[in-house]
């Protein structure tokens, strides 16, 4: 596909004729943090930004939708579906490698063995401009797990090149039809550009760190299932789950029917769940195969580093570094793994040792 350049300051020219057709979502600032959100002026976005504090999972994925309705007088069902869809299709503007990584993890479970019709729409109705980050934001560690690049996932990608530009990458058909709402805006590459694409590239794998050996990570876990860190960590986690509230790929959910006082109607909702929370493995018999905050906690670092390889052949950790910071006790996902990987690596570590 052909590939562009668009000056810095036309970004927002674009993302105002988008506006006539789309539901534009972009990082804003509040307060001491940023978040994703819907915008009405592209001068409310703020695109240097290192994290937000949650993913965009949530705009496809709410933590709480109606399912489904029940009117029991009248004995009849109703499928909400298409009452949870967007009428207007929606951009969402500067979306990092780790969040669009997180959506293609998502796209996995959600679109694999069982559709999830509820994530499918509104994934088809999305467009994404993806934005290269070419320094580390504070608690990421996305080059130690290889979701520094993105490949896909994208309509448009924009690298920030000299000169206040940006390098695009055009993705699919969706960006080329973002790139003809403004073509005044954009210019095709030229031989220069292509060198000025090239030495951002460098600088941002010259500055972000690998912090743990992904190589071995599974022999690691594979070891590690008794090692005296669970216990040391696990007296700590208050098992709040907002580390997994905040993470782009965590994806449990549970359905509850709420009934009205009346009796006379129901709501069947889904609602976002976690496995560190007590009643997540509370079974028939009042039987809870995971009763002790230590295997919840652990059973988490598990599923998403080895398990989700099992199921969907990838990690399920964008390190991106919002669990780091979401965390009441100061538990760092990242720490807990490099030490582990220190004491049972049979691979180099990153200082060198065994």
């Amino acid at each position: 596909m052909q590939n562009y350049v668009i000056k810095k300051e036309d970004l927002n020219k674009l993302v105002e004729r988008a506006l006539d057709d789309y539901d534009v979502y972009a990082p804003v600032q509040k307060k001491s943090i940023h978040v994703y959100d819907q915008i009405s002026d592209p001068a409310s976005m703020d695109l240097n930004y290192g994290q937000t504090m949650t993913s965009a999972k949530k705009l496809f994925n709410p933590p709480v939708e109606n399912m489904m309705t029940f009117d029991f007088d009248k004995k009849e069902i109703k499928d909400r579906l298409e009452d949870t869809i967007p009428e207007n299709p929606s951009l969402i503007v500067g979306l990092h490698a780790c969040d669009i990584n997180g959506l293609l993890f998502l796209d996995r479970v959600y679109g694999g063995e069982y559709d999830d019709l509820y994530y499918q729409k509104r994934r088809e109705k999305t467009t994404i401009i993806g934005l290269n980050c070419l320094e580390s934001c504070e608690s990421g560690f996305c080059r130690s797990v290889n979701t520094h690049i993105v490949f896909e996932g994208y309509d448009l990608f924009l690298t920030p090149i000299e000169d206040e530009r940006y390098y695009v990458n055009v993705g699919s058909p969706k960006g080329d039809r973002l790139i003809t709402l403004a073509p005044d805006l954009f210019e095709e590459a030229t031989e220069d550009d292509v060198d000025a694409f090239r030495k951002s590239l460098q600088k941002k794998h010259e500055s972000l760190p690998v912090e743990f050996h992904l190589d071995n990570l599974m022999e690691t876990l594979d070891m590690a299932w008794d090692d005296p860190i669970w216990e040391e960590i696990g007296e700590d986690c208050m098992n709040c789950g907002s580390c997994a509230l905040v993470c782009p790929t965590c994806y449990c959910f549970d359905v509850v029917d709420e009934v009205g006082l009346d009796l006379k109607e129901s709501t069947r909702k889904r609602k976002w769940d976690t496995c560190l929370y007590y009643d997540f493995a509370l079974v028939a018999g009042n039987h809870n195969f995971r009763e002790e905050p230590e295997a919840r906690l652990k059973y988490r670092f598990y599923h998403k580093m080895r398990g989700a390889v099992h199921d969907q052949g990838i990690i399920a950790c964008t390190g991106c570094g919002r669990c780091i910071d979401a965390c009441p006790a100061g538990i760092s996902f990242l720490d807990v793994l490099a030490q582990l990987q220190k004491n049972w690596a049979s691979a180099p570590t990153i200082e060198g040792g065994n």
